[in-house]
């Protein structure tokens, strides 16, 4: 019978254990994991074997898929000629002459393997849902490097200009407010500039000319204006950062940010790891991400668990009332859950899912308008007893008393009896 060898360095065909025709691979890596795929056309093998009117055996199954779109008669192997076939391997590929010996054919393979591997790393390290990860990534080290220099800022510039901290709450403005320097230096238009309102501009100036700090240097001034300036520097590349994760969500994940919006939904997918784990999980895995040290711990105690994790920042979770956020969050994850899955294996935009969500929620909110009605226990007084054992019910009595052998109960008190000397 004949059969088709696919090897990692090429395809071999076999007449009773003698072999006709070879078809080497030009980038083996390339090239076998196209045939891997089912991608790989092969016109020239199926020009050959539609010569054969034999049925001809594989020992591939992606080979077989791709021999029968070519409408050629074709079957696998059984398991045993396939094992057979893994282990002889070098010899085979010396046989049909992909290698001049055995020590060579393993080189082959072993640089086969290299090859292999690293075509995986690039193909891996070039998806952009990784770059996504690594953008959202750095926005939130970024925030956190930001709310670390300025808290250090305000209270560095505090003690020149106390008042400040308490009426200006924008890092940003307070920051081009120290760049412009002391507070005698402070007009009307520095404040104007920074994107204040006329009635805090008022506010400023007059407390500008009453504030009680002491003085700075300019050395220390100096030194305070440099933290200003990277905290201004810092936000804009905050801001170059959010608009590129916005921009890559919308294109790769389109239904998952229209679902979680797009700073929840990458932050989500960062934990996740990828758009394809993501999209293997299932709701209840969605919902509590970023909260596993709860989850955990409520295992572990008996404790509640955890009702929400990371979706704990999406808009509706976060404005909704108390006793409502494990429910829209629930909802919000089954319906993040199917999109993700839309986004790895469908195309497009699903504004069903949206939809469904928002009647969802409608509902949620009218059903659960208002917190439930919690039973309250009773405290006991000192010195008050719960309801005597003899009040109870003559039912409950006999199922609450231990179960006792009453022919061995009357004994071991006659014994007792005459032990004591009463009758």
């Amino acid at each position: 019978m004949d059969s088709v060898i696919l090897t990692e360095l090429g395809i071999a065909v076999f007449e009773d254990e003698k072999c006709m025709k070879t078809f080497p691979f030009s980038n083996p890596s390339e090239d076998y994991v196209f045939v891997k795929k089912g991608e790989s056309r092969l016109s020239d093998l199926a020009k050959f074997l539609s010569n054969i009117d034999k049925v001809i055996e594989v020992n591939d199954q992606s080979l077989l898929a791709i021999l029968k779109k070519k409408s050629i008669d074709a079957q696998l192997m059984n398991e045993d000629q396939i094992n057979k076939i893994q282990s002889s391997k070098p010899k085979i590929l010396t046989t049909v002459g992909f290698a001049n010996d055995e020590n060579d054919a393993m080189s082959k393979l072993r640089e086969f393997a290299i090859q292999l591997s690293s075509s995986k790393v690039s193909e891996i390290s070039a998806s952009p849902d990784l770059h996504i990860i690594q953008a959202i990534n750095a926005l939130d080290e970024t925030d956190k490097i930001m709310n670390g220099v300025s808290s250090r800022l305000r209270e560095w510039y505090g003690l020149h200009f106390p008042e400040l901290d308490n009426i200006v709450d924008s890092i940003h403005g307070y920051s081009q407010i120290v760049l412009a320097g002391k507070r005698d230096a402070l007009s009307k238009q520095v404040f104007v500039d920074a994107g204040f309102p006329d009635s805090k501009v008022e506010m400023l100036t007059l407390v500008g000319e009453k504030s009680r700090g002491g003085n700075i240097s300019e050395e220390n001034l100096t030194i305070v204006q440099t933290l200003a300036k990277q905290i201004l520097d810092l936000h804009e590349l905050r801001k170059k950062l959010g608009e590129h994760v916005e921009k890559e969500m919308k294109t790769i994940a389109p239904n998952l940010s229209a679902i979680l919006g797009t700073s929840v939904a990458a932050r989500i997918l960062a934990r996740a790891g990828s758009m394809k784990k993501l999209a293997s999980k299932p709701a209840s895995t969605i919902q509590v991400l970023g909260a596993e040290k709860a989850l955990f711990r409520s295992l572990k105690t008996g404790s509640q668990p955890p009702k929400h994790g990371l979706l704990f920042q999406h808009a509706l979770v976060h404005s909704a009332p108390r006793w409502q956020r494990g429910k829209i969050a629930r909802a919000i994850a089954a319906k993040a859950a199917i999109a993700a899955r839309v986004d790895v294996y469908g195309e497009g935009l699903n504004q069903v899912l949206l939809e469904k969500l928002n009647v969802r929620i409608d509902e949620i909110s009218k059903k659960y308008k208002d917190p439930p009605i919690k039973t309250e226990l009773k405290p006991i007084q000192f010195g008050e007893r719960s309801r005597p054992f003899r009040d109870r019910p003559k039912q409950f009595r006999e199922k609450s008393r231990p179960f006792r052998d009453k022919s061995k109960f009357k004994k071991s008190k006659n014994k007792k009896r005459k032990k004591f000397g009463r009758r």
